[in-house]
């Protein structure tokens, strides 16, 4: 009997080239990179390496400056995320569930919605009482998010608690107030030596925790700023959603709101 023999086994395709970014980057996204020599400089920090290594933030050299503090993450559950964000601060010593007791108590929210920075600030002072920690000061700041003063503030080790606009990856992005979100600003990096100009919005990266991600995100100092810039009014759909929200007078955007407001907490 005659037997057709079967054809040959097609080639395997082939390798992908290796790229620059290929090589910087895992396939697994909670993962460093096996290659010692990217983001070197920053190998005492695990999460502050993978914040380089994902946001392809100078991996090859150190930057000109930077400052980064270590805070433990914690995840929110439900409209939590500027409580999150203050309990990380203060290292869990009163728990994101004792804050919303807190603020529903004082009238500052009942979901754990935080829509004013005048209440942010007013809670955060009393939280830093709860927790003994009389070496930290929380200041209210009106405007220049993204300035001299507030990078050297970041520089010498301040922290930020900043309400933003969150897209869909959680980075600040221009929807008028409707996605408000907390983080927490714990770090800084400037890529290049800005020499007098400091003009350049690339050059300025703040490294952030919030409630949504184990990991600390990078985003330029200036897309945050106009972020904040931007809230404006309260979400539509969640005016209808059928919950009762604590919004300030005067609506996000008035001077009891969130736009162009923030909090600098620094160590004395």
């Amino acid at each position: 009997m005659c037997t057709t023999p079967s054809s040959a086994p097609p080639p395997p395709p082939p390798l992908p080239p290796v790229t620059c970014e290929s090589k910087f980057k895992s396939n697994k996204p909670n993962e460093v990179s096996e290659d010692p020599s990217i983001c070197e400089w920053a190998s005492s920090e695990v999460d502050l390496k993978k914040a380089c290594i994902t946001y392809q933030i100078c991996l090859t050299r150190a930057p000109f400056r930077y400052k980064y503090k270590h805070f433990q993450y914690i995840l929110q559950e439900g409209p939590t995320c500027g409580l999150v964000a203050l309990s990380m601060l203060i290292g869990g010593e009163v728990a994101p569930e004792e804050l919303l007791n807190l603020s529903k108590f004082l009238g500052y929210s009942n979901n754990g919605e935080m829509l004013s920075c005048k209440d942010m600030a007013k809670l955060a002072e009393k939280v830093l009482n709860l927790a003994e920690m009389e070496n930290i000061t929380c200041t209210l700041k009106k405007g220049g998010l993204y300035s001299p003063e507030i990078i050297e503030d970041l520089l010498n080790g301040a922290i930020l608690l900043v309400p933003y606009d969150a897209d869909h990856n959680h980075s600040p992005c221009l929807k008028q107030g409707h996605t408000a979100h907390w983080a927490l600003v714990c770090g800084i990096i400037i890529i290049e030596d800005p020499g007098e100009a400091n003009t350049d919005s690339s050059n300025v990266y703040v490294l952030c925790r919030h409630g949504k991600s184990k990991l600390v995100a990078a985003w330029t100092l200036d897309e945050l700023h106009k972020s904040n810039m931007n809230l404006l009014e309260f979400c539509p759909k969640k005016a209808k959603d059928g919950l009762l929200y604590v919004q300030p007078e005067g609506g996000l955007g008035g001077e009891n709101g969130l736009r162009d407001q923030f909090l600098l907490f620094k160590y004395t």
